[in-house]
């Protein structure tokens, strides 16, 4: 490659930790910035805020090249051709975004960008972003000369070192070919298809795939339900789907609890918010919102149709993360289904093999296993929800032996699904969703 490029990476939780890596694996010389003391300190000991699969080694391998540093001085950004701001943009539990965080950080930094920066965004921001930091910039450096570029971020949590290095394709929202040529050569080494775009045509272009995937998980639950009712079974009608080429192995029709974790309902939002504001009714946009709101009592309303109430029944339920591969818990769905069977008189016990249990201490009355076996003892029923890899390989008559007799196994992601005569023939009473 030409020249590597001196990037300023800013922000350093997931998606920082993930970028300043990869850019400096990519042979960029990067240095990563936070005003987060105790970060950066871990981080220059190889010691991610949230931790991936290969990530501690790829920091570690890029800081003893030399490549990798990271710093609490926003003065480095002085040396640096780019500015990449990547920070996990905070959404609250209404869905809500708060660029707050980007737009504070990018006044600390606007003293020492020098002519000729290249600034990319790669967080998380509503459709409009790009017009407002350009704004932002002008207003306080009117003679600053400056590239813009949104690329959106394409990872997922559990699997984001991978993702960031065959991410499919990149898209490049700007506005100069110069600035778009760039962003290109930075990325020259991963083998990905390149589509070239305004950056509101970016922005929008997160928004909608988001939206579209959101889509697909309501209308795949709509689905599912209706299976339940009339002896379907969900599993083969995704496979139908799935197999149709207009759809596609990998559309996004797995059903269960809905989505979660603020990504999906952030961009939702967003497109809700400007569509009303220009007068638009976007009518499916707000069913699929509204749907996966309502999703969440779907494991209550099968229990109680199961078991008849849940008042001072035991259940287990294993998996609490966010999803497989990653320690956060934030927005996980499963805890609000801990959190509404508490609500409901259960005596809740909880296994994970990632989730920290000094991080449930809101949560309620409960009992947390690291043994997944001792979390079923005496149990009416188990849940699981979280589809860590690990549940492939339960000893399934030894959580038989130790539920109670003709226990529930209710598979919400009908993660086990294969498994299910195996299940049964041990003496637990299988369910999963959508199969009638």
């Amino acid at each position: 490659m030409s020249s590597p490029y001196k990037i300023a990476v800013l922000g350093l939780w997931h998606l920082g930790e993930i970028y300043s890596a990869g850019l400096a694996e990519l042979g960029h010389s990067v240095v990563g910035l936070s005003d987060d003391e105790k970060i950066i300190k871990n981080l220059l000991e190889a010691k991610p805020p949230l931790p991936e699969p290969d990530l501690e080694n790829l920091i570690r391998k890029n800081l003893e090249t030399s490549r990798l540093s990271y710093s609490t001085d926003f003065r480095e950004i002085e040396k640096c051709r780019v500015l990449w701001i990547t920070f996990d943009t905070p959404v609250d539990d209404n869905d809500d975004v708060d660029l707050t965080v980007i737009t504070t950080a990018l006044k600390k930094s606007l003293p020492h960008l020098s002519n000729g920066i290249l600034i990319v965004v790669t967080s998380q921001v509503p459709v409009g972003t790009a017009k407002t930091i350009r704004e932002l910039i002008s207003a306080s450096r009117p003679d600053l000369k400056f590239g813009y570029a949104c690329v959106p971020e394409n990872l997922r949590l559990g699997n984001a070192v991978k993702c960031f290095f065959d991410p499919g394709r990149i898209i490049i929202g700007a506005s100069e070919a110069e600035t778009s040529d760039a962003v290109v050569e930075i990325f020259k080494n991963i083998p990905a298809e390149i589509l070239k775009m305004s950056p509101a045509s970016a922005e929008m272009a997160k928004h909608a795939t988001n939206a579209f995937l959101a889509t697909s998980v309501s209308f795949i639950n709509d689905i599912s339900d209706i299976c339940e009712k009339v002896g379907a079974d969900v599993q083969d009608v995704t496979r139908a789907l799935r197999s149709e080429p207009r759809i596609g192995p990998k559309a996004f029709l797995d059903a269960g609890l809905g989505f979660s974790g603020g990504t999906l309902g952030r961009d939702l939002k967003v497109l809700m918010s400007v569509a009303k504001k220009e007068n638009i009714e976007p009518f499916i946009l707000d069913d699929v919102y509204n749907k996966n709101l309502a999703r969440k009592d779907f494991v209550i309303r099968r229990l109680v149709e199961i078991l008849g109430s849940i008042q001072g029944k035991t259940i287990a339920l294993f998996g609490l993360t966010y999803k497989p591969g990653t320690p956060t818990l934030r927005r996980s769905r499963a805890l609000e289904i801990a959190a509404l069977l508490l609500q409901s008189g259960a005596n809740l016990k909880l296994h994970d093999p990632a989730a920290d249990e000094q991080e449930l201490a809101n949560l309620g009355s409960f009992d947390f296993f690291r043994d997944p076996y001792a979390a079923v003892l005496e149990a009416d029923s188990l849940i699981l929800v979280t589809p860590w890899p690990e549940f492939k390989n339960l000893d399934f008559q030894a959580i038989s032996n130790k539920a109670k007799p003709n226990a529930v196994f209710f598979d919400v992601p009908n993660f086990l699904c294969d498994k299910e005569r195996e299940i049964g023939a041990i003496g637990l009473r299988y369910f999963g969703t959508g199969r009638g």
